[in-house]
């Protein structure tokens, strides 16, 4: 028995040492660890620029009703084919005219003391987008639509058609303005950066809406359709993480 107890004990302290050389050796590696962590600024910069527009979008539709499809279809094709070709007159590229949507619902009357239902006929209607990259023609475009019969139109958002230029800079701004915040910021806290280990950047460029209603029901042999383009705004954001 005292044999064992005494293999035992010395089985424990060999356990008790050789943790205590893991422990040690292990030491000097946990503080190298901590020495290598790094002070770390984090700063945004956003930035804005305001244009002008250069071109517009704008969907014109046309609505049909007839006790048939055949006749609300026929109907909805000449209004369209006649659309189409005026603003070609005009000169729109075909390219940017789009078809984007074509529909038939069925119309009915429910009685409702009865519980029935009764066919009426059918509506069709036809969504064209039409992009214009020449704003002048904006207004005789809406006009010449509602005169060939477009009974739906609208819009118009406003865009640029390169919007390249004016991203670039805005970022350059954005990250000037980080740049001086980050350095306003290091100059009162008594630090220094010593360099740049991460940016991260985004750029928004959102279609601007017409700034008063472009599909308002005129004469348009008489009174042109009035259209006021506002401004385009390209945002612009970044965010530096500098050493210090």
């Amino acid at each position: 028995m005292q044999r064992i107890l005494r293999r035992r004990a010395g089985f424990w302290a060999l356990a008790g040492a050789a943790l205590a050389v893991l422990l040690l050796a292990a030491l000097p590696g946990r503080a190298l660890m901590a020495g290598e962590d790094r002070g770390q600024l984090v700063v945004t910069g956003r930035a804005e620029l305001s244009v002008e527009p250069d071109m517009a979008v704008v969907q014109i539709g046309a609505e049909t009703r007839a006790e048939t499809v055949e006749e609300a279809r026929k109907a909805n094709a000449e209004i369209m084919q006649r659309v189409q070709t005026r603003l070609l007159s005009l000169g729109l590229d075909a390219k940017d005219l789009k078809s984007r949507g074509f529909y038939v619902y069925p119309e009915w009357q429910y009685d409702r003391e009865e519980g029935t239902q009764t066919l009426l006929g059918y509506r069709v209607t036809h969504t064209l987008q039409v992009t214009v990259n020449d704003l002048d023609l904006l207004g005789p475009v809406l006009d010449a639509a509602m005169q060939e019969g477009a009974n739906q139109i609208s819009g118009p958002t406003f865009g640029l058609k390169d919007t390249a230029a004016l991203e670039a800079e805005a970022l350059q701004e954005a990250v000037r303005r980080a740049r001086a915040k980050a350095e306003a910021i290091a100059e009162a806290s008594g630090v220094f950066l010593k360099g740049i280990t991460e940016i991260r950047e985004s750029v928004a460029v959102p279609y601007a809406p017409a700034a008063r209603s472009a599909y308002v029901a005129v004469d348009a042999l008489e009174v042109a359709t009035p259209i006021s383009p506002g401004e385009v705004s390209v945002t612009a954001t970044v965010t530096i993480s500098y050493e210090i």
